[in-house]
């Protein structure tokens, strides 16, 4: 992309905008590199939460006045280019509020005016530390999604062109693109996001475009835990993982990454550190495994339901598990998980789309004589880590016992046990797994 070394992404959440002294420390340190640096940032912190309540309360003009206000105050010593982004956004919410039907690019446009009036205020206050900073938009950048408003996909073939070229021409000049994360345009012109923690993925997105050596995602006090130090107080940092590590831990709840930020960085080889921004000695390597590695983390996704779908013949009817999948689907139904035995399917599902689940369902049950029980409440825990299966052999008995359902891969291991006892199971696999091993 530029002669002499890969540029380097530094992505910067909502709480760290805060201590602007560190952001700036970080930024001069890669700068010292002698290498072209991107900054992705955030909206700052509480911002799109606001955005949020805004969405939810459509008819509130004084509460949208009120929150217009709050935004205004967290950005102080806006250019005018900032400015014109606050404008924006009054008129946005001014049309939300004379709109019958809120869809999903209506959303995403006011969403995404969090990180717009971040990057011009983030650029402002770099000037003025002697760094040339310039903000970038990322949907004018020419960093194309899918149309799937809320929880978009990069498409980076269509994206690579535009984004290359524009961003080598502000390294050109010399300058440091400020570029806003969570969202792109979709292939209908419209501002789409990437759901929530989208800057991570957009940061990954953007250095694999670009040929970055690395990306860095800087948090506040988040770390890579070997489990949620709230639920498990031993809980340890880890200081690397691979590549299916990481996508694992993302995949089955830990909220340190979103979902699809490892498959841009894993495809082009590039390394991801994740960093707390209060404590530059925690960070958590993500980069090809090694056969000398040995992580376990533990995750938990509560509060879902489970349903027993008990098919007479079971296995001996086959494309039925096929045919559930693709009902489900077919009603935007998200199955969590799935587990099955001869004459038993189980299925999980969010709260919220058991109702949609079990219409889709309703011509498996008439045609295939099948039988629904339940919604149970249950939670998965999962286990993570290359070589998982060569500990089952560490588990208690009593702590797998009642499970309503196992799976396994060569390096996650979850189970399906009733909400009550998720968090019992989750201290008891950590304390199995990680805290009575020696290292």
């Amino acid at each position: 992309m530029t002669r002499g070394r890969a540029p380097i992404v530094l992505k910067f959440g909502g709480a760290p905008l805060s201590d602007l002294n560190r952001v700036l420390s970080d930024v001069r340190g890669a700068l010292s590199e002698r290498a072209p640096v991107v900054v992705v940032a955030s909206a700052r912190e509480g911002v799109t939460d606001l955005l949020q309540e805004a969405i939810a309360h459509p008819r509130s003009r004084v509460r949208h006045r009120r929150i217009l206000e709050k935004v205004r105050r967290l950005h102080p010593g806006l250019p005018d280019a900032g400015r014109r982004q606050l404008v924006r956004l009054a008129r946005l919410l001014a049309l939300l509020e004379r709109t019958p039907h809120v869809d999903g690019p209506l959303s995403d446009r006011i969403l995404s005016q969090g990180e717009r009036v971040a990057v011009h205020w983030l650029s402002a206050r770099l000037r003025e530390s002697g760094i040339r900073a310039v903000a970038v938009e990322a949907d004018h950048l020419g960093l194309i999604t899918d149309n799937a408003y809320g929880a978009s996909c990069v498409l980076f073939d269509r994206s690579r062109v535009a984004v290359r070229r524009g961003l080598h021409r502000i390294f050109s000049r010399g300058e440091v693109p400020i570029v806003t994360g969570y969202f792109g345009r979709s292939l209908e012109g419209r501002v789409a996001t990437l759901g929530r923690g989208g800057s991570d993925y957009a940061a990954s997105a953007i250095g694999a475009l670009i040929g970055a050596s690395r990306v860095e995602l800087v948090k506040r006090h988040v770390a890579v835990l070997s489990a949620d130090p709230r639920e498990v107080p031993d809980a340890r940092p880890i200081p690397d993982l691979s590549y299916e590590e990481a996508e694992e831990l993302a995949q089955f709840g830990a909220r340190v990454l979103h979902p699809l930020t490892i498959e841009p960085a894993r495809a082009q080889g590039i390394v991801l550190k994740v960093r707390s921004l209060e404590d530059p000695h925690v960070v958590t390597t993500i980069s090809p495994g090694r056969a000398d590695r040995r992580n376990r983390a533990l995750t938990v996704l509560p509060s879902l339901r489970l349903l027993r779908l008990r098919v007479p013949g079971g296995r001996q009817r086959p494309g039925v598990v096929a045919e559930v999948s693709q009902r489900l689907a077919a009603a935007r139904v998200n199955l969590v998980q799935l587990y099955t035995s001869s004459a038993l399917l189980c299925l999980v599902l969010e709260p919220g789309q058991v109702v949609a689940g079990l219409r889709a369902l309703a011509p498996v049950t008439r045609e295939a004589a099948a039988m629904v029980e339940g919604p149970y409440r249950v939670s998965i825990v999962t286990a993570i880590g290359d070589g998982i299966l060569d500990d089952l052999d560490r588990i208690p008995a009593s702590t797998v016992s009642g499970a309503e359902g196992f799976s396994a891969t060569p390096r996650a291991f979850s189970l399906a046990v009733a909400e009550s006892r998720g968090l019992s199971v989750l201290r008891d696999l950590h304390r199995a797994l990680v805290s009575e091993v020696v290292s």
